[in-house]
């Protein structure tokens, strides 16, 4: 098959985004057309233009039928990554203001990528570190005390001080937990911890 016409094309799309297909690579789109990858290449270009994909990095396509949602990008661009930190901590309901972006930990490297459905930042966390999230839906998020633990590791590691932390909902929070995990951190990070833990025990 040398030509795959636009109808085809947003057929193929559309049978993919029924499999599961919301982010497509380069080689999946030319095994579903039939064509050479870079007769695929030359197509993408021209679905692009027209909204039927969205590119999301080398080799890697949005399906624009089936349009992913921003942490499903993240969890393909930043892999092995989970959300934690300020969007951690808003999932849940520790913070009620949403980021202005989605901020991931991410065993690889830090920076941040700007995507046709938002922009992503991640923060490297060295591998003793990388634990304390979970899985739903093939979206790895972090548990609310690791969120709350990389977001004031971070915060004191690149901004040489705490969050603010006054409207965080720390009755949600298991102080039995925290206590444990701050442990795997530098010392910083639990003495920042320690005031709230010996309150909420005194409470208790």
């Amino acid at each position: 098959m040398k030509y795959f016409t636009l109808d085809r094309w947003i057929e193929a799309l559309r049978q993919l985004g029924r499999q599961g297909g919301r982010i497509l690579t380069l080689q999946a789109l030319s095994l579903a057309s039939g064509l050479r990858e870079e007769a695929t290449r030359k197509a993408l270009r021209r679905l692009e233009v027209k909204g039927y994909v969205k590119r999301l990095g080398r080799r890697l396509y949005a399906n624009g039928l089936f349009p992913p949602a921003l942490e499903e990008v993240a969890m393909v661009l930043g892999r092995p990554c989970y959300i934690s930190f300020e969007s951690g901590l808003e999932r849940h309901g520790l913070i009620s203001q949403m980021p202005l972006v989605l901020t991931c930990a991410s065993a690889v490297e830090s920076g941040s990528k700007e995507t046709p459905f938002g922009e992503i930042v991640f923060h490297r966390l060295k591998a003793s570190l990388f634990f304390g999230y979970a899985a739903s839906d093939g979206i790895l998020c972090a548990e609310p005390e690791k969120a709350l633990l990389d977001f004031i590791y971070i915060s004191l590691k690149t901004k040489g001080g705490l969050p603010p932390l006054d409207e965080l909902a720390w009755e949600r929070l298991d102080p039995y937990r925290l206590e444990k995990w701050a442990q795997c951190y530098p010392r910083s990070v639990t003495q920042s911890l320690t005031p709230w833990i010996t309150h909420h025990r005194r409470e208790v």
